[in-house]
């Protein structure tokens, strides 16, 4: 036997005594099989911080462990969700239902898509899918529905709780997966309703257009992701450092994954264990509903993802029947629109009817939300939008998973991406050889830049990809049809065609494309389906580059050559302010230089105040910091303002331009004063002193406790907590942010130096222990010490149970 299963193979023998027994082996032994052989059987062994460490021999009996073990922290959330994959929630869940988005559910989630989903599974894809329903359903019926967790996110007692199924559970799954693609674009797809008559909206005149493309062009891309459903950048994003040995100062690779996942709902990650003794060892976390490790380490490898610039989808432009508003061109034959009706029940109890019209791309959308001259059935252009989702039906990503989770090197994580099924993410990896990785590789459609090139058709196309970054193409024409590669599933990119860079230096990604993985290993020439090249970075990515750069330099102040365990983690918790290092000393000399704040309608004295807090200011977000509200405020104005840098940006030297604010442009400096003084308005009307720690200004409360929160918004910080602000009360209403954070490295032994945290902590249940205690270390920029192997495990743990059925 390998040293790899070595410590985990010692757990057999405890395992089957207490099968044989049925008693005492454990803390507790929870078994309902009635003494014939179970169908499932796990052990749990909880660890500090709840961490359950879930030991199967089989897939089922993994499944079914994790299944119970998340189900006991976090039920309730996972049953809403059920509820919404299943297109029930106008009809359950009151003022929380969206009937527009229960209709998508429906047509997405069919029984035959289920079984199209199934069929592309692997047997121990499909065994954890099943476990997991089941280890869900245990803890239900061991609890009871009037004994559930309380709370803003409980549901006790509620009518709409039941055992989970098999099938909920893959609705749950692929809901997931289209996260980037059908779920936050359902009003586009409901919103789309011929007319009841021939065609009788006239082409758009030239000014008309041209009036059209003005008002688009004005939009910013966070509008535009707004009006199209997604969240912030911020919000759904991530940062993350693959390093090799030549940028580690040793001979194993360092890897560190700092996911900005939502706070609340079901986008949140869980952390856990998972053994197969001999077959399958990893630690990490997943996401709510999926039974695995989406972010985690083994004996040899780590990974991460960050979200990626790729759309999930394409829009293809049909041009209609003139005489037949559900008929379209395709080349010269014309092809009717299938209706597809669904039902669901609406908040009142009525069974309610919608019926989408399915083309050979996909349904029909209104893209009027997005802008007026956009929607309409036709639009100006005598057309309609097809929404081709690339995700539909993929659960591919959770054999890639699993292949992570068995990766021995390097090779085998690249060998894994090959399913072309994580769906939308980048991934970043490092292994204990010494090599670091980062790639797009994912579920892009197959738009090469020749397609893009001929089939991207005015007038929408061009205004639609550089504006909202997605491509639309003449659905019309059977020569502008998605591509195929011989590696991949049916139109979408594969592997060959896919930016990557495996590197012994590092590989790095804050969201932006994947163009910048390392300043000397620029990736270009790749479709513009992916994402852009040669533009302008976000300050994120820039401090993440500027801090990597920093560390090989040995110019950060920290200790050591090159990335460790422990710097890349006390990178992380510096919380610096990559816009405040730009532009606050400049920032700071124009506000002293003010005699009289009247015509600002600002006291003199307050601004004076906050001059000199700036002026001191270490230009962080930890706890004890002072001065980051004003200047948080204060950018919150003034990165929108015109002319803002002296230095322009420049494609050779993505990490350090623009830069400079430029102080020569008087109308620049008037603004710099106006957004000072509205700042500082701001925070007097809240009733926020300018000389507050931001560990007072910033906090989460829980069961009653404040608990202070380093890190700040996105659009300055690596370290990311975005919060709304509460009037009197400071940035309290947390949305996102930092969620689950490994750094993970590699010596001679066999036990990977692993550390996390997970900022909201395992439970979302009031009455747990472990509702707020990771919070609180994540406060004091703690960590937990991962215990992977045997000894630091059983050192760590809190209780053991058996679980069959």
């Amino acid at each position: 036997m390998t040293n790899r299963y070595r410590s985990a193979a010692r757990l057999l023998p405890f395992t089957v005594i207490c099968m044989l027994l049925l008693w005492g082996c454990s803390d507790s032994s929870n078994n309902s099989n009635n003494g014939s052989q179970p169908e499932y059987q796990a052990e749990i062994i909880w660890t500090e911080y709840g961490i359950p460490h879930v030991v199967a021999d089989d897939w089922e009996g993994l499944g079914y462990g994790i299944g119970n073990a998340f189900a006991q922290q976090n039920f309730c959330p996972y049953m809403r969700d059920v509820v919404r994959a299943n297109g029930q929630s106008a009809e359950l869940l009151g003022e929380e239902g969206n009937l527009a988005f229960d209709f998508v559910m429906k047509l997405y989630n069919t029984d035959e898509a289920l079984e199209r989903v199934k069929a592309q599974m692997s047997p121990r894809g499909l065994a954890l899918f099943k476990g997991y329903a089941a280890g869900i359903s245990r803890y239900l019926a061991d609890t009871g529905v009037d004994n559930l967790a309380e709370g803003e996110e409980g549901c006790r007692g509620a009518a709409w709780v039941r055992a989970v199924t098999f099938e909920d559970t893959l609705k749950s799954g692929h809901k997931t997966i289209l996260r980037a693609s059908a779920d936050p674009f359902y009003n586009e797809l409901v919103a789309a309703s011929p007319p009841e008559q021939s065609l009788s909206q006239a082409a758009l005149s030239e000014e008309e257009m041209s009036a059209m493309v003005a008002q688009f062009k004005a939009l910013t891309a966070d509008q535009v992701r707004d009006r199209m459903g997604f969240s912030p950048v911020e919000e759904l994003g991530s940062n993350a450092y693959g390093a090799g040995r030549d940028a580690a100062g040793s001979n194993s690779g360092v890897l560190f994954g700092n996911p900005h996942f939502p706070w609340r709902g079901i986008s949140r990650f869980f952390m856990a264990h998972y053994t197969i003794p001999g077959v399958y060892d990893v630690m990490g976390a997943g996401l709510f509903g999926i039974p695995l490790a989406n972010i985690g380490f083994n004996k040899d490898t780590a990974w991460t993802h960050t979200v990626s610039t790729a759309r999930r989808f394409t829009l293809h432009e049909l041009t209609l029947n003139p005489d037949n508003p559900l008929e379209y061109f395709f080349d010269d034959e014309l092809v009717e629109l299938e209706p597809f009706t669904v039902e669901a029940i609406d908040g009142s109890g009525a069974t309610v009817q919608h019926t989408f019209y399915i083309s050979q791309f996909g349904p029909i959308a209104d893209l009027g939300g997005i802008n007026a001259a956009l929607g309409g059935w036709p639009t100006g252009n005598g057309t309609v939008f097809a929404f081709n989702d690339a995700n539909k039906e993929n659960l591919r990503g959770l054999e890639n998973w699993i292949n992570f989770g068995l990766a021995e090197s390097m090779d085998d994580i690249l060998e894994a991406t090959r399913t072309i099924g994580i769906p939308w993410v980048n991934t970043i990896a490092a292994d204990r050889f010494g090599e670091g990785f980062y790639g797009d590789v994912s579920v892009v459609p197959n738009a090469s830049q020749a397609l893009i090139d001929t089939c991207v058709r005015p007038p929408y196309g061009p205004l639609i990809l550089p504006v909202a970054s997605v491509v639309s193409l003449d659905g019309s024409d059977s020569d502008c049809l998605l591509g195929n590669d011989e590696d991949a599933p049916p139109h979408l990119l594969g592997y060959d065609n896919l930016p990557k860079l495996r590197t012994t230096e590092y590989g790095a990604n804050a969201n932006d494309s994947y163009w910048l993985p390392n300043p000397r290993s620029l990736l270009t020439g790749f479709t513009r389906a992916i994402g852009p090249e040669e533009y302008e970075q976000s300050l994120r990515t820039r401090l993440t580059f500027v801090q990597a750069e920093q560390r090989l330099a040995g110019t950060d102040g920290l200790e050591g050559e090159g990335f460790s365990n422990q710097n890349v983690r006390e990178i992380f918790t510096s919380a610096r302010n990559h816009a405040a290092e730009l532009v606050n000393d400049e920032v700071v000399a124009i506000c002293i230089a003010v005699d009289d704040w009247t015509s600002y309608g600002v006291s003199g004295d307050a601004m004076l105040q906050a001059c000199n807090i700036l002026a001191e200011w270490d230009t962080r977000h930890t706890i004890d910091s002072v001065g980051g509200h004003i200047f948080f405020e204060f950018w919150r104005v003034a990165r929108g303002l015109d002319n803002l840098w002296a230095v322009p940006f420049d494609s050779t030297d993505p990490v350090n331009t623009p830069r400079t604010l430029n102080t020569g442009d008087p109308a620049l400096v008037e603004s710099v004063r106006g957004a000072l003084a509205t700042a500082v308005t701001v925070l007097q009307d809240n009733d926020i002193a300018l000389d507050a720690p931001w560990g007072d200004v910033q906090f989460i409360e829980r069961n009653g406790e404040k608990i202070p929160l380093p890190g700040g918004s996105g659009a300055m910080l690596f370290s990311v907590i975005s919060a709304s602000l509460v009037a009197g009360e400071g940035y309290s209403d947390v949305r996102a942010g930092n969620s689950y954070i490994q750094a993970v490295s590699w010596d001679e032994s066999d036990c990977p130096d692993a550390n996390a945290i997970l900022t909201y902590s395992q439970s979302t249940d009031p009455a747990s222990p472990h509702y707020a205690d990771a919070t609180k270390l994540y406060s004091q920029s703690g960590w937990i010490d991962m215990p992977f192997c045997e000894s630091d495990r059983d050192a760590q743990e809190i209780r053991r149970e058996t679980i069959s059925e």
